[in-house]
């Protein structure tokens, strides 16, 4: 199986608060099933915006403090391919340019 681009920090951020998962699951009404998975590399798969929004008002914090990207090897060829693309454009109008 492919490694996940979007990794969830929740371990990291219950840490953070000094809670543990049986208390988010309390207060924010997701169930404690569903923050295990989430807390599991191995098992994590999606998030979704509601239980990301009860997540992040009952641990006060934003989306980037609970998602971390991690890019891997199409990303980065994504990049360069941007990267090179942009730079063939640049050198076109400069190119333009000069030609007036």
């Amino acid at each position: 199986m492919k490694q996940a681009v979007i990794v969830i920090k929740l371990n990291e951020a219950i840490q953070k608060k000094g809670v543990s998962l049986y208390w988010l699951a309390k207060n924010s009404g997701v169930p404690y099933v569903t923050l295990w998975n989430m807390s599991q590399k191995e098992t994590q798969d999606s998030i979704s915006l509601p239980v990301l929004s009860r997540l992040c008002t009952t641990l006060e914090c934003g989306p980037g403090d609970l998602l971390h990207h991690v890019p891997d090897a199409e990303d980065k060829a994504i990049v360069s391919l941007m990267k090179a693309k942009d730079g063939t454009e640049k050198a076109a109008k400069k190119k333009g340019a000069r030609a007036k």
